[in-house]
């Protein structure tokens, strides 16, 4: 069976946006169709490295199970509504939560792929003032804080991050990650 094109193939330099480590990938494709997912060795930090999470991006934007439209669970199951009306509807939901159950009974999850979008960086704040909700957490909640309480508690100050001086260490011990899985992470940076 032969691959039939719709569109010529085409090359495009982006960044993965599953994690902080942000690699270069090369992505071709032709128009919706990915075709295959690279590390691009042009990149000035990943220098061609990705994880399998990247290698995955296809299959993710390929997914028969990816939601592409808005859905509303009925009594008979799920139907597709409109952008304007699942905003509205997703308004009125928070609004009923806050007025039962009060502002606190909101809770807001914010992940990576969020961390590194500009729309959202942008928006965020906004939503978040709107909500007043105490109950905040994020992937900094799981796997970030503690790493800000073990600086504070050893140098004074949370953001005084210890960076290893790999080229000068004889022994290095890691233990709860795998730097070469995850391209060193905040040691790119």
């Amino acid at each position: 069976m032969t691959d039939v094109h719709t569109e010529p193939l085409r090359v495009h330099h982006r960044t993965c946006n599953l994690c902080e480590s942000m690699c270069g990938v090369t992505i071709e494709h032709d128009g919706e169709r990915v075709h295959s997912i690279r590390g691009d060795k042009d990149d000035p930090f990943s220098q061609g490295h990705i994880c399998p999470k990247a290698m995955a991006l296809k299959d993710l934007h390929e997914d028969p199970d990816r939601l592409r439209q808005p859905l509303r669970r009925t009594a008979d199951g799920w139907e597709t509504i409109g952008w304007d009306e699942a905003f509205d509807e997703v308004a009125r939901q928070l609004q009923r939560v806050r007025r039962e159950h009060g502002r606190d009974a909101i809770g807001v999850y914010i992940g990576n792929p969020v961390g590194h979008n500009y729309g959202a960086l942008l928006f965020i704040p906004a939503l978040l003032g709107a909500l007043r909700t105490r109950n905040r957490f994020s992937v900094a909640s799981v796997d970030q804080l503690p790493h800000l309480v073990v600086a504070k508690s050893m140098f004074g100050l949370a953001t005084l991050l210890p960076v290893p001086d790999l080229d000068r260490t004889d022994y290095l011990v890691i233990m709860g990650g795998n730097p070469l899985v995850s391209n060193g992470s905040i040691m790119t940076s």
